[in-house]
Formats: C-alpha cells, structure tokens, sequence
C-alpha cells in the first residue's frame, strides 16, 4: 500500500469546506504547490499561513493551529526517531 503523502486530518478539514485545494490556495494568496507543501508538513504552517486559510476557508484559526501543533508534536518526533 502505497503511503500517503500528505496529513490527513488537514486534508480532511480543509475538504469540509466544500472547496477544491487549487480554491483554497488560490483564496489564500499562494501557489498551488505551497499549499500541497504544508499539507505535507503541516508543521511548517507559519501564523501568516494559518490566518490566509482560515480567511480563504471560514475554518478557525484554532483548529488549524491544533493540527499544526499536533503535528509538530507527534509526527515529526515519530518521523525523528525513525531516522535514528
């Protein structure tokens, strides 16, 4: 099985909205392989990237933070400690 490549439970969230993720970064003021960048790592979201999808998308700020800081938590350090 092939593994995915982006962070689902972003993607999940961001499909909520009904908007395509081409919609999304286009309304968010950035490229489309910017956004498929961050759902990749959705760690390395700054507050500036948050604030755009939440405007673009009508999501909380806080529920998109949540997942970020969840990530940055949780998959990077699993991701770390793979590689050591």
């Amino acid at each position: 099985m092939a593994e995915k490549k982006t962070y689902k439970p972003l993607d999940d969230l961001l499909k909520k909205t009904g908007m395509t993720f081409k919609a999304i970064a286009d309304k968010s003021g950035m490229k489309d392989y910017t956004l498929y960048r961050l759902r990749q790592r959705p760690s390395k979201m700054d507050q500036k990237d948050i604030i755009n999808i939440a405007d673009a998308t009508g999501i909380d700020e806080r529920k998109i933070s949540d997942i970020t800081l969840f990530f940055a938590r949780k998959v990077d350090k699993l991701q770390q400690n793979k590689a050591s």
